[in-house]
């Protein structure tokens, strides 16, 4: 009955359409990463072959430097495929157009970053965005518009790659403009796509939030897609009198504070011109005490009006996060039977590895979510939320307590260090807070269901999500100078590497009490760079959202006989029962049974994947395609690339 009524209110048809592109990095506006084909199935997947390849060059390899993360690249852009063109983005913030039939190049397009520079990330774009004029033809009435690291706004026409000169100025928004509390641009980026809605365009930010207290604010702003003029701003950090502002306990969070920003992809309800934002952790991620309070509208999903700006709910998944819990996953619009209804819900996934399925119109959960109990802060000026909320369903999706039982036996000398240490750590499960003396974080910010998000099959009403069991230790170690540093928070007598340096290893002139580890925020629960937790450390989970029950689970990845290697990377479903996932320094792509997790085919890969699969068909009774782009990560010590890769069932094969 369960499985009739979510077909039923998916509207799903039971044949594939004729046809299917792949507009939006996430497949659809409201997210998914689902594909309508269905000439690939389990019959026939081990039957693909390679059809066309391209690479683009934009390959940073300066592994083994001091300042390699942030020198380096991680190619994690999901292409796109519209009005003829496969359009995609490099992590130097090239935008490329490839015909998606040939994979020969139409154009490319440079906005000239400095590749040099200090980032408070990696070289990483997540892809482009692309809008049209149904009411016009002619130069720029077709767009696609790029978010760059050095924080600019970039419209361009898609037939010819050329700049829109009539969006902002030559093409271009500085969106460092007007924006307060900036030390040095290299800590405000952005990585992932803008969102289009209608003729506003928005866009969110990635922040370094652990290296300042008071970050520039995570600010979410709307602008004209064809001029480039701003629309609106939504305040993430509310400013005083404002609604939420009471839940900074001195009312004026943004003078605290900062950061609480949108560095996912921003999801959208285009019927009812809707946005939602995962909304980050304010500064700083693990201690909180300058900024006593519930701290809204950090680790909240934030629904607004698109045309607007205004605030129609939110639903907070932290309260005064001091873990980066922050939302790393795009919300993924769904339609799910609930007490004898279908109801249009909103699907968040955390890195804590709960997951919490919202009504879409009001915010409120749809499966029961209980506040429950956490441990105190024992650490001096911090007082940890006394309670958080917890799902009641579905079960978390990887563990979330680690006990002696949970260690990696690999050897009898690997497991007595690794049993020693965790005796010494705070370990309570999940919302462990940090301590003096060094905290057990697990889920750890890099682990849970994270950016790689997930897919939604709207037929079997169910999300295949990738997720990894890591844990991290946390330890606060007081800054030298203490409390006198907070009167330095707006000194600027150093910038780029210089000033980055001056942050990493004194935290002095951050305003920062405590500092943590300089580079990470924390350190791996490893020995000798062998994790003490026991494998699987990721898995591929597939979740029934009507009952809210986990259906199956599949190791992510394979490496010296140890199955379910950690990872970041998008799932893709079908309509043909197929679920495509990678991610791991594993170099295949995996394709399993949409309904029990089987392993049906594998195939190599010139470099890690790291970037959503996608599936298209471009004319009735032609091929469909499944393009990939394997580009490596360096965080992750997969072998970097640059390749975009198509496969395609024989020319000669029956469906």
């Amino acid at each position: 009955m369960a499985a009739a009524l979510a077909l039923a209110a998916t509207g799903a048809r039971a044949e594939a359409p004729a046809t299917a592109g792949w507009g939006w990095t996430e497949g659809a506006a409201g997210g998914g990463r689902y594909s309508p084909l269905a000439d690939i199935h389990r019959g026939n997947v081990g039957r693909l072959e390679p059809v066309w390849s391209y690479r683009h060059g934009d390959v940073a390899r300066s592994r083994w430097r001091p300042d390699a993360v942030n020198r380096s690249t991680a190619f994690e852009a999901t292409p796109l495929v519209v009005d003829g063109r496969l359009l995609f983005s490099t992590p130097f913030n090239r935008v490329i157009a490839l015909d998606p039939k040939t994979g020969a190049e139409l154009w490319s397009f440079d906005p000239e970053i400095d590749r040099n520079r200090f980032f408070a990330n990696m070289l990483i774009s997540r892809g482009v965005a692309y809008w049209h004029d149904p009411e016009a033809q002619g130069w720029c009435t077709r767009r696609v518009l790029l978010a760059t690291l050095d924080a600019r706004l970039i419209a361009l026409d898609a037939a010819s790659g050329r700049p829109c000169e009539a969006f902002g100025r030559g093409g271009e928004v500085d969106l460092l403009a007007g924006l307060p509390n900036v030390a040095d641009s290299w800590e405000y980026n952005l990585t992932s796509p803008p969102t289009v809605v209608g003729d506003v365009v928005v866009v969110g930010s990635s922040i370094a939030d652990t290296l300042r207290r008071v970050a520039p604010p995570g600010d979410v702003r709307g602008y004209d897609v064809r001029t480039g003029a701003l629309r609106w701003t939504f305040r993430t950090i509310p400013a005083p009198g404002e609604p939420g502002s009471e839940t900074w306990e001195d009312g004026n969070g943004r003078e605290r504070s900062g950061a609480a920003n949108v560095w996912s992809t921003i999801t959208a309800d285009l019927e009812r011109g809707q946005v939602f934002l995962p909304v980050s952790t304010p500064s700083p991620d693990f201690y909180g005490g300058d900024r006593l309070g519930a701290n809204l509208f950090s680790d909240s999903l934030v629904a607004l009006d698109a045309a607007t700006g205004e605030r129609l709910w939110h639903f907070q998944t932290v309260h005064h996060d001091i873990w980066d819990y922050d939302l790393p996953a795009p919300p993924i619009l769904v339609r799910v039977p609930h007490a004898g209804r279908v109801v249009d819900a909103v699907a968040l996934l955390t890195k804590t590895s709960m997951l919490f399925l919202l009504d879409r119109e009001t915010g409120t959960p749809i499966l029961p979510v209980e506040e429950r109990p956490v441990p105190a802060s024992d650490v001096p000026g911090e007082r940890a939320w006394p309670t958080q909320p917890f799902p009641t369903r579905p079960p978390p999706l990887s563990s979330q307590r680690i006990g002696e039982e949970d260690l990696w036996d690999l050897d009898p000398e690997h497991l007595a260090a690794c049993r020693e240490w965790l005796g010494r750590l705070r370990n309570e499960g999940i919302y462990t807070p940090p301590s003096l003396e060094g905290s057990l974080v697990h889920p750890s910010n890099g682990g849970g269901a994270n950016w790689s998000g997930a897919s939604f099959d709207p037929v079997r009403g169910r999300l295949y999500v990738p997720v990894n069991t890591w844990a991290h230790i946390v330890t606060l170690k007081p800054v030298w100078g203490g409390e006198g540093n907070l009167e330095r928070r707006g000194a600027r007598p150093m910038r780029g590497y210089l000033r980055a340096a001056w942050y990493l290893l004194t935290g002095r002139g951050t305003g920062l009490r405590y500092q943590t580890h300089p580079l990470t925020g924390r350190v791996s629960f490893n020995r000798d760079g062998v994790p003490c937790l026991a494998p699987p450390w990721g898995e591929l989970v597939a979740v029934d959202l009507a009952e809210g029950s986990i259906r199956w689970r599949a190791p992510a990845g394979e490496e010296n006989g140890v199955e379910g290697l950690f990872g970041y990377g998008p799932a893709l479903a079908t309509a043909g029962g197929l679920v495509f996932h990678a991610g791991t320094r594993d170099l295949h792509l995996r394709a399993h049974d949409a309904d029990t997790g089987a392993l049906l085919a594998r195939f190599p890969l010139p470099a890690g994947l790291h970037a959503g699969p996608i599936s298209y068909k471009l004319e009735p009774g032609g091929r469909q395609f499944l393009v990939v782009a394997p580009g490596g990560h360096v965080g992750l010590r997969s072998e970097p690339g640059d390749w975009i890769l198509a496969y395609a069932l024989p020319a000669q094969a029956d469906p």
